[in-house]
């Protein structure tokens, strides 16, 4: 069973890099001590604390001890609380990824000794073995794509990396182990040459491969990478024979820099952020490991960590521009990964409407590009970090958000999917609020809709309690489903999403007979219906003497909606022998072989 733990967590900063000497012997005379402000992460009562993971909202992941001392345990700290994880009936349970999203993986040993991938998601572990696999590590989640990275060994012994489905094997290697993907696809890892000598790599996107070595430094017992930022930034750590464990920041230029926390035994490098921040662990002579953050003392920007722009979002709705073009293309998707963002909304100017993404959509959404506001909503506010390239040929627009006021929703979201067999693509979803009357629509695309609507003078546009109307119409304008009503909530108003799921799209939970239009009318009028069953279908008109004026055979029709003029039912306000009627009440009756149902209409002439 997991084993929970909350406590607060506790930041202190505490130590600045100085550049002291170190009575242990140098891998390198010219590498230099990387300049940074270390915080020590902490949580009271724990002292063996191995942060292995962080996201871009400050969260942690990684190891711990069990509360008896037997066996290590996962751990993550999100917004400040402290939680620990044992996969059931392990002999350890390592953490070594943690996602935006605040779910974790890693690996945990079983009593074979044999390990497999775990997964931490909704606060729940799950087993997660890499197909055809003795053994499954984890040590990477991509934010992007979902993808897990880390090594797998074969039946035969050997070990791979992997990358989502991708297994690579680094050309010629013993044993190739990996660890971590970028937003670009760069996978970097290890791998033990023939000779049995350790080296780092990449494998580039294009596939190919290149080698991270220490050349002033042959003896080495291992080389590990463990991170590479989109910009290429490269963490990683070895060990010589008969020196200490040290970690590395090798930016793109080549330059290398060791890290070394001040009054540490060994310093660990796990992580590299976006801006140039770095996360790891570092032992203390009297047997305490503990977590750190590392920040650059000055901006990193020049240094081969690339462009960095650092912007707060508040809670709620937030207008922004991206100011960095990324390294990679970026979407609605990965925007809302990366500002945390339950839905991320664009103005569509060639069609003048608003569109928007919710996490819960089928694909990635619309392209991110520059020069052009979007709307996101927070749920907490964020610290968010851009990195990239200056954009080109771009009309420049304020990139930092813009502040709006507090508790007011001025844009929102009705998102949702269409149940059926049907695909329902370009299907029509309208909603009507009932109070204000503003109507939204939106195209359906693999069952899956988002409708959106927003003040730009940041003027409410919905309130807690309204009742919103959803229709259906097809790709010819028939309506296909029921009025669907929901009411609007807190919790929806927080999302700025209201999240639906339209049931029984095409076929109606129960046959009607609706009210004709126009009516009053002269002199021809549409009769609507609908029909849960299929079967023969006919209208009588009757006076309102009970006579019968005219019947109206419709044959067989099919379960369905037959509301708009293509479908519905048409009289001409002629009786059986082709006579105008006289004005006056008259009653019109659906008839099928299960059902019967009578309604009043009226001629004016």
């Amino acid at each position: 069973m997991n084993h929970y733990t909350k406590i607060a967590l506790i930041l202190s900063i505490c130590l600045t890099i100085c550049f002291i000497a170190d009575t242990v012997a140098q891998v390198s005379t010219d590498t230099p001590i990387a300049d940074y402000i270390f915080e020590t992460i902490e949580v009271p009562g724990v002292d063996f604390l191995e942060v292995t993971a962080s996201n871009d909202f400050a969260d942690y992941a990684g190891n711990t001890r069990s509360t008896d001392g037997e066996k290590t345990v996962g751990f993550t700290l999100i917004d400040g609380v402290f939680t620990t994880y044992d996969f059931p009936g392990s002999q350890n349970t390592y953490f070594y990824a943690l996602g935006n999203n605040g779910n974790a993986a890693g690996h945990y040993k079983d009593s074979k000794g044999l390990y497999h991938g775990v997964i931490l998601e909704n606060g729940e572990l799950r087993q997660y073995d890499f197909p055809g696999a003795a053994e499954t590590h984890i040590y990477g989640i991509s934010d992007e794509t979902g993808a897990l990275s880390g090594n797998i060994v074969d039946a035969a012994g050997v070990t791979h990396a992997f990358s989502g489905e991708l297994t690579i094997t680094f050309p010629g290697a013993i044993n190739t182990y990996g660890d971590f993907v970028n937003a670009a696809g760069a996978v970097v890892g290890s791998y033990i040459d023939t000779d049995g000598m350790p080296h780092g790599f990449i494998r580039n996107p294009d596939g190919s491969f290149t080698t991270i070595d220490l050349p002033t430094t042959p003896n080495l017992e291992f080389l590990f990478v463990n991170t590479i930022t989109d910009a290429g930034v490269i963490g990683f750590r070895a060990k010589a024979v008969n020196d200490i464990l040290r970690s590395y920041i090798l930016l793109p230029s080549g330059t290398l820099y060791e890290v070394r926390l001040p009054g540490s035994v060994i310093t660990v490098v796990r992580n590299v952020n976006q801006d140039g921040s770095i996360i790891g662990f570092y032992d203390l002579a009297d047997g305490r490991r503990l977590g750190f953050v590392g920040r650059p003392k000055a901006q990193p920007n020049g240094e081969g960590f690339g462009n960095i722009f650092s912007m707060h979002l508040s809670k709620g709705l937030n207008m922004l521009s991206v100011p960095l073009k990324p390294t990679v293309h970026m979407t609605a998707r990965s925007l809302a990964v990366k500002t945390g963002a339950t839905t991320v909304i664009t103005f569509d100017t060639a069609n003048q409407a608003f569109l928007a993404w919710t996490p819960n959509a089928p694909d990635d959404g619309f392209p991110i590009e520059g020069a052009k506001g979007y709307i996101v909503n927070l749920p907490q506010p964020r610290a968010i970090v851009f990195t990239g390239t200056e954009w080109t040929n771009q009309t420049q627009v304020p990139a930092a958000p813009i502040a709006t006021i507090p508790h007011q929703t001025w844009a929102f979201v009705v998102s949702g999917y269409l149940e059926g067999t049907q695909a329902f693509n370009d299907y029509l979803v309208t909603v009507r609020n009932h109070r204000t009357k503003a109507v939204m629509e939106v195209r359906v695309r693999r069952k899956y809709f988002a409708a959106a609507v927003a003040d730009l003078n940041y003027r409410s546009v919905i309130e807690h309690g309204d009742t919103l109307e959803l229709i259906v119409s097809d790709t010819r304008g028939n309506i296909v489903s029921e009025k669907f009503n929901f009411t609007v909530n807190a919790a929806d108003l927080t999302n700025a999403v209201l999240s639906v799921r339209l049931t029984n799209i095409g076929t109606p939970k129960q046959s009607l007979l609706l009210q004709n239009y126009p009516n009053p009318f002269n002199p021809e009028t549409w009769i609507p219906y609908q029909l849960s069953e299929d079967g023969l279908v006919s209208i009588s008109i009757y006076d309102a003497t009970g006579q019968l004026v005219r019947t109206l055979p419709l044959g067989f029709q099919s379960a369905g909606f037959y509301n708009g003029r293509a479908r519905a039912a048409y009289w001409d306000g002629r009786n059986a022998l082709g006579e105008r009627v006289a004005s006056g009440i008259y009653f019109y009756q659906l008839t099928t072989p299960s059902f019967q149902q009578t309604r009043r209409l009226v001629i004016v002439k």
